[in-house]
């Protein structure tokens, strides 16, 4: 009884390591499990994020291929203008060329007027000295004949008819050349008025251009720190995928120590449980030696022969007891070597607690049995048989328990490929995201060379656009001088023209009383 009661003892500590051995091993294998999902959790977020800058770096080109677009829109509406102001300035040096060569014209007709003007005074100084001769011939043919008197004024008449005419003549020229010479000024004074509005427009024109500059500047400026950004958010990237790394490498190095632990612990509690197992099977032989015993002592006591044969029965249930000792033997030779091949799973270990658990049971039932009398031997026996079958049962719950293990094992082997398939497909990808990024960073150097050399083309064409802005102006200064000047010789003709339409109605006055002193003259 002692020795039962030892042996329950036993068993029931055994069980007790054997379930904090696999509630341990439980919380080992849910430590794991929950490490390579946050593990797949991170290396998600990582593709995700890697996705996102994907995004963010083919929408930085798209507005880098803009931005460039756009320059390049600006380069030609530059030299557009550029040559919209080439041909503007032409246009203004032509008209300025016919502006200065009408300016001519009209000073040499001026000229042509001041000789005209100088002969029409000489002329009519030479009227006034022929009338003033004609006067002194007239008083002095008072004393000589009447016929040679009249002849004499005669002649004059027709002289001085002739005169008149070329000198009414000489004014109607006068008049018309005076009415070209207004036509002309109003023109004039119309075509600079239109050159000055050019002008104004121009420096509109330019106004906006230097606005333009000013914008691209910015623009340009905003390219360059956008750029920067873009840089240092690779670059924060990098360092994010490179510390998840290091996590991915601390969490299967710990997941390694983990599984060697555990396989270290199996072994020893299989160690340790073949070791009681060996002990048990030690005790039931001296059980079945104590059983022996019993019926050598009842076969003294009872010699009948009713005891004969139910000792014979007994001799055959105690042989097919031996026998199914036997069995069970290699049944648990044959548990050994499979557990041996088996991996730790959590399902095993549960089962292998209930096969215990169902064992102890049985045990408590077989001890119960034993302490009662050989007459209840019999009930033990059938007993045995129930077990019998219940090991059979047992086998084939632990032959369905194997098949699920084997599949348990295929999973396991499935769940490492795809695992070792993540791990290539996460290399491959970080691979190919440091290609993208060597790429990536290439592509910005030359752009940021493109954008720098461009920057500095933009610059000289500036400044070349500032000194042709200066010309410009310089130019524009020159023609508002030559305006001045043009205006100032048309108030210097128009003053002419008034000096002239004076001096010819005092002209015509003077014809007038060479008229009239001819007709008084005619008269008398």
């Amino acid at each position: 009884m002692k020795d039962m009661e030892e042996m329950k003892e036993s068993h029931d500590e055994d069980l007790e390591k054997d379930e904090t051995s696999q509630n341990c091993l439980e919380r080992d294998v849910e430590q794991v499990v929950k490490r390579l999902g946050m593990a797949h959790d991170e290396i998600q977020r990582l593709t995700d994020e890697l996705q996102g800058k994907e995004k963010e770096q083919s929408k930085l080109d798209s507005a880098l291929k803009k931005a460039q677009l756009e320059i390049e829109e600006l380069k030609e509406n530059l030299t557009k203008l550029r040559e919209n102001d080439a041909v503007d300035l032409k246009k203004a040096k032509e008209h300025n060329q016919r502006l200065d060569e009408e300016i001519l014209a009209l000073r040499n007709r001026v000229r042509t007027l001041d000789s005209e003007k100088k002969v029409f005074g000489e002329v009519i100084e030479r009227l006034k000295g022929d009338i003033c001769e004609s006067q002194e011939n007239k008083q002095l043919g008072n004393h000589s004949p009447g016929k040679t008197v009249h002849a004499e004024q005669k002649a004059q008449y027709s002289s001085s008819g002739e005169k008149l005419k070329y000198q009414q003549q000489e004014e109607l020229q006068l008049h018309q050349n005076l009415h070209r010479l207004q036509i002309l000024c109003n023109s004039a004074e119309k075509e600079l008025r239109y050159e000055r509005g050019k002008n104004l427009d121009l420096k509109q024109h330019n106004s906006l251009l230097q606005e333009e500059n000013m914008k691209m500047k910015i623009e340009l400026k905003q390219a360059q720190q956008k750029l920067l950004d873009s840089a240092k958010m690779c670059s924060s990237l990098t360092a994010e995928w490179k510390h998840c790394q290091q996590k991915i490498k601390e969490l299967e190095l710990e997941a390694l120590n983990q599984a060697q632990s555990t396989e270290s612990q199996n072994n020893l509690q299989e160690k340790e449980k073949l070791s009681q197992k060996n002990s048990k099977v030690a005790d039931a032989e001296e059980k079945i030696l104590d059983l022996l015993q019993n019926l050598e002592h009842a076969h003294k006591v009872c010699l009948t022969d009713t005891y004969i044969l139910e000792k014979k029965q007994l001799q055959e249930r105690i042989r097919e007891a031996m026998e199914n000792e036997a069995k069970i033997r290699q049944h648990y030779e044959e548990e050994k070597q499979k557990r041996k091949l088996r991996d730790q799973n959590m399902i095993e270990l549960q089962n292998k607690v209930k096969i215990l658990q169902d064992k102890e049971k049985q045990l408590e039932i077989t001890n119960s049995e034993q302490q009662s009398r050989i007459q209840q031997q019999e009930a033990q026996l059938k007993q045995l048989e129930n077990e019998k079958r219940k090991s059979d049962e047992h086998l084939k719950s632990n032959q369905e328990l194997s098949e699920k293990v084997s599949k348990l094992q295929q999973e396991n082997e499935v769940l490492h490929e795809e695992y070792g398939k993540i791990s290539k497909q996460l290399d491959f990808h970080v691979r190919n995201y440091n290609e993208k990024h060597y790429h990536y960073q290439a592509k910005l150097q030359r752009v940021k060379d493109h954008l720098v050399h461009e920057v500095e083309q933009r610059d000289k064409r500036i400044k070349q656009l500032e000194n042709e802005a200066g010309l410009l102006q310089r130019e524009v200064a020159k023609e508002k001088a030559l305006q001045d000047q043009v205006i100032t010789e048309n108030g210097i003709l128009l003053q002419e023209k008034r000096k002239l339409l004076e001096q010819v109605t005092e002209q015509e006055d003077l014809i007038h009383d060479n008229k009239y002193i001819i007709s008084s003259v005619q008269q008398r």
